[in-house]
């Protein structure tokens, strides 16, 4: 066991860095939530194609980069486990019935209730929007 006045190194194959400088490095909302809204992007034209497997995939994937966002960025955990529960497993619950009509309520509110959370954190000049066309790098098509 290390002495716990000794400094710990991580060693990233490029340089060395102290657990201080290497928690700095871990991504905030600024970088996850782009990730975040490319996920929900493909989430509803994968809704909308009735690949239902594909939906359940994609919000997952959404869900874990909230999660580490909330992780890395505990100022946030509070709200975004709210927004999990309430904003969002309407959402899940939807994808895993099939029901596009629930589905598209669902998905509308999530979005509405996102946008107001920026506010929330004085960041109410970011209002996301979903693109009017479905994302070109997949096939969205059921199996």
């Amino acid at each position: 066991m290390a002495n716990p006045e000794e400094e710990i190194v991580v060693d990233n194959g490029a340089r060395k860095l102290s657990l201080d400088e290497l928690g700095h490095t871990q991504p905030g909302m600024g970088r996850l939530m782009p990730e975040v809204g490319s996920r929900v992007w493909k989430l509803w034209y994968a809704a909308e194609a009735r690949n239902w497997p594909l939906a359940r995939y994609e919000l997952e994937e959404a869900v874990s980069l909230m999660e580490l966002g909330a992780f890395v960025r505990p100022k946030y955990e509070r709200t975004m486990s709210r927004f999990l529960a309430d904003d969002l497993a309407p959402v899940k619950q939807s994808i895993e019935d099939g029901d596009w009509a629930a589905f598209k309520a669902a998905f509308d509110g999530m979005i509405v209730a996102a946008n107001a959370y920026h506010g929330v954190f004085n960041k109410g000049f970011i209002r996301w929007r979903l693109p009017d066309h479905p994302p070109p790098d997949l096939d969205l098509s059921p199996e």
